[in-house]
């Protein structure tokens, strides 16, 4: 089964670089809904200064610049809380903190507590066998394999299960594919992190209630707390991911650190028991020390402070808990990390590590480090001040554009970067020929592919333009800033980057006027080569070092997985 899922997936990879027409995808199409704009936030934390909680506005300014000037981190936003009060928030231009913005894995944590809400109702232990929950089901295989895997095991991840994330790109049934995969190892001998295992959880939910998990959660965890305006994505038989595909504000995220250091109470009320909760972010195995030095829980990795955790998604989405000091800190960001271990870590661990003691009493005001800090904060969510000239100058550079047609052969080619199209079942069918047109100080780029015309607005100064932009019917909140420059050979080159707010993902168009061709370029962030280097931990588990994969590998476009791949982010058309 391993090597089928593999060949699949090279198949499928292959005719996305050659011809989309072709691509056979089994993954459900979530179709996300339009993001809620700017409503406020249910049961909000209060706000107050840094020193009213016992730390300097000024170690502050100085982790908030150090962050923002590691570009390869590329934040989006940051949230600080201390003794349950909001003492920093920060967005990135162009990004906004009333956007929903995606988990990744760090909603894993989340699943932990349905199987907590589950356990104390009763409806299941830690040791029940997963063959027992699931012997009903009549799938054409038999259970050997999977006989000594708990709930246990998928919690802690030490299940050794080889159906992995690429799975869910090449099989339909997820639960059957988990079950006809071998084991790399016996179970609960290992560390092994694999995303499936947090389906299989959302899977037993269903299997053992007849109701979705996200259901239960909205119930019992969600709608308690105020957090209504959220999206989790199903797999393709309607299931709840459970590993991977929440969408929530930053602000509620946070919430979540609360509701931990509360030990399962939200404002009075016990939502789960505090003995869950002390069994999830307690250690309960061993990890790698290149993922993480300090173990791992329930679907939680243990972090750099005394009895700490940390909620950690792939990209950059984290919410560190340091129950010592009473602090939270949450990012999102695009960095290619992957595990918990990594620049952002380091940097955490710098200005906020065991080191660090915050004074236990409140300091004296210090209004103007104060002022300082939140100007600071307040100019990195804002673009760049331009003088007239220097913006009457940009809009004069961009008029050449206005009512210019490119024709390009762009099969696959499309606005959605490839890494949004892989987790939203949403691949473009080519583009055809990208047009501007221009609205004074506004201007269009039209981008026109076999069923439709995708506009993207984009303000001539250089500044970025909010909108919604739709590809196949799906909606997706976005902002673009165009402008003209030139690379180091000075040849002129139009520069378009299409920021998906809710996401880690960046889309660029680039024009290079040659004097001889016009040349249209596709790239996006994070790049290939970035997840290649960061994932390679992953990369290594998911393509062993066994004959048959390397055969399946080895007939790949210039005998290199890893460069078709690449080749995927970065796509070149000349235009005519």
């Amino acid at each position: 089964m391993e090597i089928l899922m593999y060949k699949k997936a090279l198949s499928f990879f292959t005719q996305l670089y050659s011809n989309r027409d072709e691509v056979k995808y089994y993954g459900a199409h979530p179709m996300k809904p339009k993001m809620p704009m700017r409503k406020p936030i249910n049961n909000p934390f209060p706000r107050a200064t840094p020193e009213s909680v016992g730390i300097e506005s000024t170690r502050l300014q100085s982790f908030l610049k150090e962050l923002s000037e590691m570009t390869e981190l590329a934040p989006h936003l940051l949230m600080i809380t201390k003794d349950h009060k909001v003492i920093l928030e920060t967005e990135f231009y162009p990004y906004r903190l009333d956007t929903w913005h995606v988990s990744h894995s760090l909603c894993k944590t989340i699943t932990a507590l349905a199987v907590g809400l589950m356990i104390e109702d009763g409806k299941l232990s830690l040791d029940e066998k997963i063959t027992d929950i699931f012997a009903k089901r009549a799938f054409s295989i038999d259970f050997v394999r999977q006989k000594d895997i708990t709930v246990r095991h998928l919690l802690n991840m030490s299940a050794g299960i080889a159906f992995n994330e690429i799975g869910s790109i090449t099989y339909e049934d997820w639960v059957e594919g988990f079950f006809s995969s071998n084991l790399k190892f016996a179970s609960g001998t290992k560390f092994f992190y694999n995303s499936m295992n947090s389906y299989m959880l959302s899977a037993i939910i269903k299997e053992k209630t007849g109701r979705d998990m996200f259901d239960l959660l909205y119930e019992r965890i969600f709608q308690p707390m105020g957090i209504t305006e959220l999206y989790w994505e199903k797999c393709p038989k309607g299931i709840t991911k459970g590993g991977w595909g929440l969408y929530m504000k930053l602000e509620d995220t946070m919430k979540f650190g609360k509701f931990f250091l509360e030990k399962g109470i939200w404002n009075g009320k016990r939502l789960i028991s505090e003995k869950w909760i002390a069994e999830m972010t307690k250690k309960q195995i061993d990890t790698s020390s290149s993922a993480n030095e300090y173990g791992y829980g329930y679907h939680i990795w243990r972090s750099i402070r005394p009895d700490s955790y940390q909620m950690n998604g792939m990209l950059g989405q984290n919410l560190f808990v340091f129950p010592d000091i009473c602090m939270t800190i949450g990012i999102h960001s695009a960095s290619s990390e992957f595990f918990p271990k990594g620049r952002i870590l380091a940097l955490i661990e710098k200005y906020f590590g065991s080191h660090y003691h915050p004074s236990e009493t409140e300091l004296r005001p210090a209004r103007r480090a104060y002022s300082m800090l939140t100007a600071y904060s307040a100019s990195l969510g804002m673009p760049k001040p331009q003088k007239r000239a220097e913006r009457m100058e940009k809009i004069s550079a961009l008029l050449p554009l206005s009512d210019q047609t490119f024709e390009i052969n762009g099969k696959n080619a499309s606005i959605l970067p490839l890494s949004l199209s892989l987790f939203h079942a949403n691949f473009g069918k080519g583009i055809e020929k990208l047009s501007f047109r221009s609205r004074g100080d506004q201007m269009d780029a039209l981008f026109t592919t076999p069923d439709e015309t995708i506009t993207i607005p984009f303000s001539a100064d250089g500044t970025a333009s909010y909108f919604d932009l739709t590809e196949n019917g799906e909606r997706f909140s976005a902002a673009a800033i165009g402008k003209m420059t030139k690379n180091e050979d000075d040849v002129p080159v139009f520069k378009l980057s299409i920021y998906f707010l809710e996401t880690t993902a960046v889309r660029h168009v680039k024009i290079f006027f040659h004097r001889t061709k016009t040349l249209v370029r596709f790239s996006e962030e994070p790049t290939g080569a970035n997840l290649l280097e960061d994932f390679s931990p992953v990369l290594s588990e998911f393509f062993p070092d066994n004959k048959p994969v390397k055969s399946i590998l080895a007939k790949t476009d210039n005998n290199n997985f890893y460069e078709l791949i690449d080749k995927l982010f970065t796509i070149q058309f000349t235009a005519k």
